[in-house]
């Protein structure tokens, strides 16, 4: 059976969201996640506690100890996940945006003012006395609020080959090598799906042929032996 264009492509997204998000609610609560971040003071008030006040020394000790890196494939199980601060602390480790919600809920739980950042491949907080460096930085913010409103514009600096490597090392590289074999299987089936329905097909249409000429040469015969049979048409004389 061939398929259109749209159904092929339709097929592919379809499979593309089955190999990468088996459970699709994973995918939803990280796009909630994302728009409305789970920044939870509740959720760090003990840990805070114990902490020091110093934004800076906070930052350290979220980055080196409460969350450690790991890409979401090893944290989560899936190419992209924005965890809420309880996920992120019960995980263990986990990527920026794990970091980023934990900091931003001590940093609330202190009272410490502060802002997520956002760039094309990271998100980080912001909070006074916030050293700027190289992934985190105004020129690279591309969302975020600031003094209370939102933010949404293109980034001051851009370079497109560090991006779609950067992007290739986040999503790609760490991905387990099966789920990277599965999901080419799928989309080279339905790429080829309808060369494969045309070539499973082919003998169809000649089996029609095959029983007109059949049936042609049956009647030739039939009508053979109704004129031996017929002395009419025996005697009849023949044009010279």
């Amino acid at each position: 059976m061939r398929l259109s264009r749209s159904s092929l492509v339709f097929l592919a997204a379809v499979w593309v969201l089955v190999v990468l998000y088996p459970d699709p609610g994973v995918l939803a609560r990280s796009v909630r996640n994302t728009v409305w971040p789970g920044v939870d003071a509740a959720a760090v008030a003990d840990l805070a506690a114990v902490l020091p006040d110093d934004p800076r020394l906070l930052e350290e000790h979220v980055l080196e100890r409460e969350v450690p890196y790991a890409c979401d494939w090893e944290s989560a199980g899936v190419p992209w996940y924005f965890p809420t601060t309880a996920e992120a602390l019960h995980a263990g480790r986990g990527d920026c945006e794990s970091r980023a919600v934990v900091l931003a809920s001590l940093l609330t739980a202190k009272g410490i003012p502060n802002e997520l950042r956002v760039s094309l491949d990271h998100i980080w907080v912001d909070y006074p006395g916030k050293q700027a460096n190289a992934l985190e930085n105004a020129a690279l913010e591309v969302a975020g609020r600031r003094d209370g409103d939102f933010f949404l514009r293109w980034p001051s600096e851009f370079d497109l080959g560090q991006e779609l490597a950067d992007q290739i090392a986040i999503y790609w590289t760490p991905a387990p090598a099966w789920r990277i074999l599965l999901l080419a299987a799928g989309l080279s089936l339905i790429v080829s799906w309808n060369a494969l329905a045309r070539e499973m097909g082919g003998a169809g249409p000649a089996a029609p042929q095959l029983h007109r000429g059949v049936r042609r040469r049956a009647r030739r015969a039939a009508g053979r032996r109704r004129r031996h049979r017929d002395p009419g048409l025996a005697a009849r004389p023949q044009r010279v």
